[in-house]
C-alpha cells in the first residue's frame, strides 16, 4: 500500500483563521429600540448563531470581537416593525435586504433609511418595538468551495 502523503502542518495565524471563517458563518446580530443605546451611542446587540445555543454572545465579544467589527461580511439584513392592536393581537412587518462586503458599523447606514420608511408604514396606534437583524452568510469564495 502506498504511503499516505504528510500534510504540512497549518500555521496558528491559518488555524484561527479557518476557525473565524467557519464559526461567523450563522451569526446574528439583533439590535432592537426596546434593549436601548450603550454608553457610546451604539445599540445593545444581542448575538445568537444559528447552529448553537447558550452563552454565544459572551464567546463572541471576547474572542471574535475584532473579525465581526472589522471585517467586511456578506449580510442577509431584516428591518422589522412589532406592533399590538387593542385586542392584544400581535404583528410584525419586515423587509429584507442584502449587503456585500460592508463593515458592521457601515451597515447602520444602509438600515436606517429601511428602518424609517417601515416606521411610518405602521398604524401608530399599534407600534411597540422596532429593531434590525443582520445575519452574517458566507462570502462567495466560501460558497464556491461548498459547490465544489
Amino acid at each position: 500500500m502506498p504511503k499516505r502523503k504528510t500534510r504540512k502542518p497549518m500555521s496558528k495565524q491559518a488555524q484561527r483563521t479557518r476557525r473565524v471563517n467557519r464559526w461567523l458563518n450563522g451569526l446574528i446580530l439583533t439590535a432592537r429600540s426596546s434593549t436601548g443605546l450603550d454608553t457610546e451611542g451604539d445599540p445593545v446587540l444581542t448575538i445568537t448563531h444559528r447552529r448553537q445555543r447558550g452563552a454565544v454572545g459572551n464567546i463572541a465579544r471576547a474572542d471574535y470581537q475584532h473579525e465581526i467589527l472589522n471585517w467586511q461580511h456578506h449580510w442577509m439584513v431584516t428591518v422589522f416593525v412589532e406592533c399590538k392592536t387593542q385586542e392584544g393581537d400581535f404583528y410584525k412587518d419586515s423587509t429584507e435586504f442584502e449587503a456585500y462586503g460592508v463593515r458592521l458599523n457601515d451597515l447602520a447606514e444602509l438600515v436606517r433609511p429601511e428602518l424609517d420608511t417601515i416606521k411610518n408604514k405602521a398604524n401608530p396606534n399599534h407600534y411597540k418595538d422596532h429593531g434590525w437583524q443582520a445575519e452574517i452568510l458566507p462570502n462567495r469564495k466560501q460558497e464556491k468551495g461548498r459547490a465544489a
